[in-house]
């Protein structure tokens, strides 16, 4: 969910670099920073520019050229995603390899941590490369049977991409009718945190609807992020982070 991604990329404690990885169209862009984001700019034109055998950390280099500064919250850059489905599916397997290096060379090369939203994962398509080069995967789910069931999809497909789920943990988001203690042991994984419904903030988050960065950090969604960003932060041993999205 972009909400999520948007929430702990505001509050991580060091600059970050957060990239739109969602190979069906990615909404990071389109939502918080709506028409303020260059159309020209992002996970195709970094392609463009990274060719292959090109260096990992000059590859990492270049996504200050192709990245967009979060205005309000200048510790943050956003790669901006692909708009179509069918943009996405002209990165090859090769293209995502090539771009999970460049993400884990992100700390040396630009003093960034990475972080990663790769939408939902319902195809055995995508950006799995980069999700077995992170340091920890969060499954964002809603505590309600209908995203526990897309959930359990995508931790079978995780399995089968990464191997096992060491590095998995499930992102409980939202209320539902049944605890966070409930889902995760629906899903078998451990509990990363849990992000509370804060509709408001939500929507200024993911549509992009007018609020002062002041309001947003007093915000219950906020004060949440922050802390497990935080915690998050503290636990990660490199510099490379990805949350997978589903439900």
């Amino acid at each position: 969910m972009s909400t999520s991604a948007w929430a702990l990329a505001l509050s991580w404690p060091r600059p970050l670099l957060l990239a739109d990885c969602d190979h069906a169209g990615g909404d990071l862009a389109p939502g918080l920073l709506a028409g303020r984001v260059s159309v020209d700019r992002g996970l195709l034109s970094w392609s463009a520019a990274a060719r292959r055998g090109l260096p990992a950390t000059a590859a990492a280099t270049l996504f200050a050229e192709h990245a967009a500064q979060v205005p309000e919250h200048p510790q943050v850059s956003l790669i901006p995603g692909f708009t179509t489905a069918t943009q996405g599916a002209s990165f090859t397997s090769e293209t995502w390899e090539r771009l999970a290096l460049a993400l884990a060379a992100s700390t040396t090369a630009m003093g960034r941590d990475a972080m990663v939203d790769a939408g939902r994962l319902v195809t055995d398509r995508g950006c799995w490369p980069v999700l077995r080069a992170a340091d920890q995967v969060l499954l964002a789910v809603r505590p309600s049977v209908r995203s526990v069931h897309a959930a359990q999809d995508a931790v079978r497909r995780v399995r089968q991409e990464l191997g096992d789920l060491a590095n998995v943990a499930a992102l409980v988001v939202g209320t539902g009718p049944y605890s966070a203690g409930e889902v995760v042991t629906a899903l078998q994984l451990p509990l990363a945190g849990v992000l509370p419904y804060d509709p408001g903030t939500a929507a200024a988050l993911s549509d992009g609807a007018v609020s002062s960065m002041k309001t947003l950090r007093r915000s219950a969604l906020m004060r949440a992020a922050s802390s497990l960003a935080g915690e998050l932060a503290d636990s990660a041993e490199a510099s490379s982070m990805a949350e997978a999205v589903a439900g």
